[in-house]
């Protein structure tokens, strides 16, 4: 991934607090695994290719925090 790509750390943080502002509202359990498997929704999901890669580059962030 080049640099022009990469989201800075801003837009990271910002995708994950929609994640767990969305749990949170749902009512749902707020564990790592919970907030990665609706990252990799999201990025399924994602018709924007920069939101897309917000979102792996996210989940990729709670994978890292997760091991």
């Amino acid at each position: 991934m080049n640099d022009e790509k990469a989201a800075n750390p801003e837009e990271i943080h910002a995708v994950i607090g929609y994640v767990v502002a969305s749990l949170l509202e749902a009512g749902k359990p707020m564990h790592m695994h919970e907030i990665a498997a609706m990252l990799k929704t999201q990025a399924e999901r994602a018709s924007d290719e920069r939101l897309k890669e917000h979102c792996l580059q996210a989940l990729r962030l709670i994978a890292d925090k997760m091991n």
